[in-house]
């Protein structure tokens, strides 16, 4: 269980730590847009899937990615979605900046840089590598990403994609025991993107 609770933890801190309350999410400030009226739906997901509640921290180079710094966040809103209750997990964030377009080339760079992964989460050890990935082009920007990390001898991964499409910067990312079925992760961003305006 502590397996499935770290790594559950580590796909939902690869973007932004906060707490998940479902459809209704964190937000920085008031200003429109309102991003928590663009994240996904349960009704959008799989039967079976349902929302995660838990607060999450992040891994190593991967943590609090949609928080570059020198560039103020000024608002966000996130979900989470499991699969039975276990693997796989859906994260989506949105984010806006006062600089979207400096925020998403620092985003994209600190990413790029990330290549190792290790550590200690709730008191076990991961250890993993990182690198980019071929996947289609969203938004006016996009970069995705392969996480592939080892906790405890079971091996799990992650593929993670971040958007900017205008002045809204999206962070979306799924995580399951290795490999990721990237054309299920597709589906997913698919429908995400379409829900940002």
């Amino acid at each position: 269980m502590k397996r499935i609770l770290a790594t559950i933890a580590f796909a939902a801190a690869l973007l932004v730590p906060a707490c998940l309350l479902g459809t209704v999410a964190t937000v920085a400030s008031a200003s429109p847009p309102k991003l928590s009226t663009m994240l996904l739906s349960i009704g959008q997901m799989p039967t079976g899937w349902g929302v995660y509640n838990e607060p999450s921290n992040g891994l190593g180079c991967l943590a609090n990615v949609l928080e570059p710094k020198g560039i103020k966040q000024t608002a966000k809103a996130s979900v989470e979605f499991v699969d039975n209750g276990s693997f796989p997990a859906v994260v989506e964030r949105l984010a806006t900046f006062t600089n979207a377009k400096a925020a998403y080339k620092k985003i994209d760079a600190n990413l790029t840089a990330c290549r190792h992964l290790s550590g200690t989460t709730g008191g076990q050890k991961f250890s993993g590598t990182v690198g980019q990935m071929s996947f289609p082009h969203y938004g006016n920007e996009s970069a995705a990403f392969w996480a592939n990390f080892t906790i405890q001898g079971a091996k799990y991964g992650e593929d993670l994609l971040i958007v900017r499409k205008g002045g809204i910067v999206m962070g979306m990312d799924e995580g399951d025991f290795a490999p990721v079925n990237v054309r299920q992760f597709q589906s997913f961003v698919k429908k995400a993107i379409k829900k940002v305006v």
